[in-house]
């Protein structure tokens, strides 16, 4: 695009971070909540392998086609690749499939049909409801992320039941309020991307792309596209956008009473197109969700698996945590089987603990020129820094 420009640079760079940004969110701390994500990654693994390996569950479920569709994209010699690393994992003993699938170590190739019949064989996971509920609650409060702004600014979460369009017609308004009404989005921007080292590949110049996804506090999920950043990167160049930089993507501030609102995505690096990997993550993030809550609600119950579905409050803000946090994991452990052309992904969580304007400007989030971060992307040999921002506007 003519308003965007190539120019060589020092690598030397100096993280500017908003202090309610987290990338690669961690695992939470309770030991409940980090064994059902570890059961449900383990499911998810599995479901991948089979894939992998070619096997073709008579009974697959959505998870495991989406894998299989993920693996037939790939290059042929990539595919091989993974099959005979799939064939060797599925074919050891099964003392040595549960140090890579726990539970579902004990799953044979020859008798699986598919990511739920071999959880309903191996029945349900052996964790407290009453404790993980517990966990749940306290993980959306406290582990999730860091919301709470020093104590002079004030909290939109004393508003409960006040229309926020309205009060403008109230008497004795706060003006804090007021002021952060009129910011309405919240947007993404990529400013600018390090070449440091480039990747393994023949060619003299790396081709760059990125995609990902996003998500909304409500859970739903959004595409970003895939674009190419540069079809000639050498190390030591970078690209950079001017500006408030590439708009990646752009959310709908959510204002109500159940703070903190969680605002993620991922952005993953690809040499050349990565085959779709954008719309692989789209989708997964989803069914992630969807195992989560699942489990979840077997082993709490359903009702708390139903107001899961609503995604607000501390149970909404754990369940979205651990989504990222889960999605990440797993995503990195796939592109271990592709390092020929994905280079890597990371998640960027957002976690919102009021709609003031002294707030987003603590944030970070009102700040001009914006404050950015960066992530590092290594994978099939390349080396790459890339520069965000997080804004609110009208």
């Amino acid at each position: 695009m003519p308003d965007e420009t190539m120019e060589r640079t020092s690598v030397a760079v100096v993280s500017r971070k908003s202090p309610i940004v987290t990338i690669d969110p961690q695992a939470p701390s309770s030991p409940e909540v980090r064994a059902l994500l570890k059961d449900v990654e383990n499911k998810l693994k599995l479901s991948f392998t089979m894939a992998a390996a070619g096997v073709a569950a008579p009974e697959a479920t959505e998870i495991d086609q989406l894998f299989q569709a993920m693996v037939a994209a790939r290059p042929a010699a990539a595919r091989s690749r993974v099959q005979a690393r799939a064939q060797s994992m599925l074919g050891a003993p099964a003392g040595v499939r549960e140090t890579f699938f726990g539970r579902y170590g004990a799953v044979e190739k020859a008798s699986y049909r598919g990511s739920d019949k071999a959880e309903a064989g191996l029945g349900r996971l052996n964790v407290s409801g009453q404790k993980l509920h517990a966990s749940l609650l306290a993980f959306g409060q406290n582990d999730a992320v860091l919301t709470d702004a020093p104590p002079n600014v004030f909290h939109a979460k004393k508003l409960t039941g006040i229309d926020l369009t309205k009060l403008r017609d109230l008497p004795k308004l706060n003006p804090d309020v007021v002021a952060g009404a009129k910011y309405k989005k919240l947007g993404l921007f990529l400013n600018s991307v390090h070449c440091i080292e480039e990747t393994s590949e023949l060619s003299d110049s790396d081709e760059i792309a990125m995609g990902g996804v996003a998500t909304d506090p409500d859970g739903d999920t959004h595409k970003i596209p895939e674009f190419m950043v540069s079809n000639d990167f050498d190390a030591g160049e970078k690209k950079k956008y001017p500006g408030r930089g590439k708009l990646l993507h752009e959310w709908s501030l959510v204002r109500g009473p159940d703070w903190p609102y969680l605002y993620h995505a991922v952005l993953c690096m690809a040499e050349k197109d990565g085959g779709g990997f954008a719309d692989f993550i789209t989708k997964l993030w989803k069914k992630i969700g969807d195992e989560v809550q699942k489990a979840i609600a077997g082993a709490v119950g359903s009702a708390i698996g139903a107001a899961l579905g609503s995604y607000f409050g501390p149970l909404g803000t754990a369940l979205g945590a651990a989504v990222g946090w889960l999605l990440g994991m797993l995503v990195d452990w796939i592109i271990s089987w592709f390092e020929d052309d994905i280079i890597r992904c990371r998640t960027i969580l957002l976690g919102l603990g009021a709609a003031t304007k002294s707030y987003y400007d603590w944030a970070g989030l009102t700040a001009d020129p914006p404050n950015q971060f960066s992530m590092n992307f290594n994978g099939d040999g390349g080396r790459y820094r890339v520069w965000c921002s997080l804004s609110v506007y009208p």
